[in-house]
């Protein structure tokens, strides 16, 4: 059949199946759970030990049952993962419905890896989704650790398309970007210059996907030489976020602002 129905009498759910659904009602998010030891992080030299925990990684239910070990790489910068490679094959045991029947599963690991990580749409196609739960620093035989673990519902602060309105950021730190937790949308901006963007005001886009129904406005300010100055954000439903200023002050913005989705 060209339709079918998973959640219908006598029908075969994959774990694909599964984890897209999982995946779809977290918005497509990851996350550690208040499961366990949190998948604390203790390091000894070069060896990392995470402790017991779970994390949804894509509407996958990942556990450390038991602590596990592993080296860093020495005189290296990273992340410390939770991995998910579905190219892997696991490794059976024993006979469907008896007693003896065990799955090895080979298509997860915790491991630290340098360079970039590998996120691809593992619900949609893709093999390989490294989730970080730490960054290291390491030298030669010791190393340090910083522990984030990401929240569930929480896509983190991403960047919004400023290339798209020519908007300039400058001065450190200096940014504009957009994180959705829990259905709501947050918007932050420093250090934003629209003197020369589209229409002289546009600072950046957020994805279609979660722009708002009708306009949002909020406060906002511009520091230049002359002091501070307000300004008026909105967000519209063009999904574009631009400034109504005054008497050109325009060349350094800053403000914030929420709504829900």
């Amino acid at each position: 059949m060209s339709i079918t129905m998973y959640q219908s009498d006598r029908q075969f759910v994959t774990p694909a199946n599964d984890a897209s659904l999982y995946s779809a009602l977290g918005g497509d998010t990851s996350g550690v759970l208040r499961r366990g030891n949190h998948l604390n992080i203790t390091v000894s030299g070069l060896q990392v030990t995470v402790d017991t925990g779970q994390a949804i990684v894509l509407g996958r239910l990942v556990e450390v049952t038991e602590p596990v070990t592993f080296t860093l790489p020495a005189s290296a910068t990273g992340n410390v993962v939770i991995g998910i490679d579905l190219s892997k094959a696991n490794t059976v045991m024993g006979q469907a419905g008896q007693a003896n029947y065990q799955v090895k599963v080979n298509q997860v690991y915790l491991a630290g890896i340098t360079g970039d990580l590998v996120q691809e749409d593992i619900n949609n196609g893709g093999y390989i989704y490294q989730l970080p739960i730490a960054t290291f620093t390491s030298q030669a035989t010791t190393a340090t650790v910083s522990q984030n673990n990401p929240m569930l519902n929480d896509s983190g602060w991403l960047n919004m398309d400023t290339a798209r309105t020519g908007a300039r950021l400058w001065g450190n730190p200096s940014y504009a970007q957009y994180r959705v937790r829990d259905n709501v949308v947050f918007l932050r901006w420093r250090g934003v210059d629209v003197t020369n963007s589209v229409n002289g005001n546009q600072v950046g886009y957020v994805p279609a996907s979660i722009r708002p129904d009708v306009d949002i406005t909020a406060a906002g300010t511009n520091i230049d030489s002359s002091g501070n100055q307000a300004v008026t954000a909105v967000i519209n439903e063009g999904a574009v976020l631009w400034i109504n200023y005054s008497d050109n002050h325009r060349t350094n913005v800053h403000g914030m602002l929420s709504y829900p989705i």
